[in-house]
């Protein structure tokens, strides 16, 4: 029962380092981010990044796309 716990614990303190790792966006200016409003630029830029995607390149041309509209748009991804 014990190990069965210490394996649960474990568990949930990787899920919580897990979701920390991940990176968003953050304004360029460096003001405060209205979440509605960077995700709805987040969809409108993927958008982008699919039409101009190429099915042959994994996806890097796709994301490079998305990354380069969020920044006309003032986001950029944050680095910590």
């Amino acid at each position: 029962m014990r190990s069965f716990l210490t394996v649960i614990a474990s568990a949930v303190v990787l899920a919580g380092c897990a979701g920390q790792t991940t990176k968003g966006y953050v304004r360029t200016g460096g003001g405060s981010v209205d979440l509605a409003q960077e995700q709805a630029t987040l969809a409108q830029c993927k958008g982008e990044g699919a039409r101009g995607g190429d099915p042959g390149d994994y996806g890097h041309k796709e994301r490079s796309i998305t990354i380069a509209c969020m920044a006309r748009n003032g986001y950029i991804i944050q680095t910590q």
